[in-house]
């Protein structure tokens, strides 16, 4: 693995610090703007270098002990070398970048830094159990006990005995907290209780992992709503969000290509009484929106990382909904498709930034267009 020398320059997106080097941008994990470091390169390539510092030759003011003994060994924090308050304003700093007409006006939400997530991966080789190392397959066995983002109900000296002796005998295992116990969330389904809500998520279900930010999160959401909101929900999973604001809505089609997660929708709605709520098995990055969804004025997406598709981006232009709410946890392809949005006369009216992801290099971003 070569070294290398160099002092950096500023912070960029990924929980990176860029530099430069006989023509090369070089991305350096572990690092702070202004020290002289020296890494470890792991990446080569024509344009872009990409290292983790090996030692700090002359530190930053604002550098901190890590907390962490496996921190930038097991991949999964970014910034546990500075304080979570210096966390948060370089994420606000890269988002306004982004957003320049925003500088000093998005809203900022976090929570607690430690111990918010509500579910956890592990991996196993047979022998051990812990993350995998950054870049490669080997295992960390200690993070299980250091890791401080989990909630420590999911650490592994409170998993049940059963889940402990069958563990070794499988690749890899997900643990979620459910109501009070915890699950297998690859074969079990889970059970959330949020504001008056209760909801069952299905084994493999996509839910949101930091349980401090998700009401707010979720509030917001409802005060960028009118009254007797009628909404097409895309990306809605087994119904989270509307079912959860459902006070705030006269009716509600949702749409999402998993089919079991549709199946629980239903189930939330019935349970919670939103029987005005319909739900529809769709892909939606295969095609354009149906026609029928063209009488909902107000959208509330939830896309994964690549966004949103030609086709629904087509339908907003089709259809010309008043309003367009959009959570993301990828704040380029959010970029690119407020721009998209922007040139079919949408203006940007909300940008908020919620840390669900303290000390990684992870936020999500919420947004509120209308024409």
């Amino acid at each position: 693995m070569e070294k290398l020398r160099i002092k950096l320059e500023k912070w960029v997106n990924g929980g990176f610090c860029i530099t430069h080097h006989e023509g090369h941008a070089v991305f350096v994990e572990g690092g702070i703007p202004g020290e002289t470091v020296d890494i470890n390169l792991y990446k080569t390539g024509t344009k872009e270098w990409f290292g983790t510092v090996s030692e700090v030759i002359e530190p930053a003011v604002s550098r901190i002990p890590s907390d962490c003994p496996v921190f930038l060994e097991c991949g999964g924090c970014s910034y546990r070398h500075i304080t979570y308050q210096d966390e948060i304003q370089i994420k606000k700093t890269l988002l306004e970048a982004m957003f320049s007409e925003w500088k000093g006006k998005l809203e900022v939400v976090t929570g607690l830094a430690n111990e918010y997530r509500n579910n956890v991966q592990w991996q196993s080789n047979g022998k051990e159990i812990g993350y995998f190392s950054k870049k490669s397959h080997r295992i960390v066995n200690e993070s299980q006990f250091v890791c401080k983002t989990i909630d420590k109900r999911l650490l592994w000296a409170e998993i049940p005995l059963g889940i402990k002796k069958s563990v070794t005998k499988q690749k890899s295992i997900q643990l979620r907290l459910s109501s009070k116990s915890v699950v297998n969330y690859e074969r079990d389904q889970t059970e959330i209780s949020i504001f008056n809500t209760k909801l069952k998520v299905p084994e493999r279900g996509f839910f949101q992992i930091n349980r401090f930010l998700l009401e707010p999160w979720l509030e917001k959401i409802k005060s960028l709503l009118p009254d007797s909101a009628q909404i097409l929900e895309l990306f809605c999973g087994c119904g989270t969000i509307g079912i959860s604001i459902r006070e705030k809505i006269a009716s509600l089609y949702g749409m999402e290509s998993h089919e079991k997660s549709i199946r629980y929708a239903r189930e939330n709605a019935k349970s919670n009484n939103a029987l005005q709520f319909e739900y529809e098995v769709s892909d939606l990055y295969q095609k354009h929106l149906p026609k029928h969804t063209a009488k909902y004025p107000i959208w509330v997406v939830n896309p994964p990382r690549a966004g949103l598709s030609e086709g629904i981006i087509t339908s907003a232009s089709l259809f010309s909904p008043k309003q367009i709410v959009y959570s993301s946890c990828n704040p380029s392809t959010l970029r690119r498709d407020v721009t998209r949005l922007e040139k079919l006369g949408y203006r940007l009216e909300y940008l908020g930034l919620f840390d669900f992801f303290p000390r990684t290099q992870h936020y999500e971003v919420l947004v509120s267009l209308k024409k």
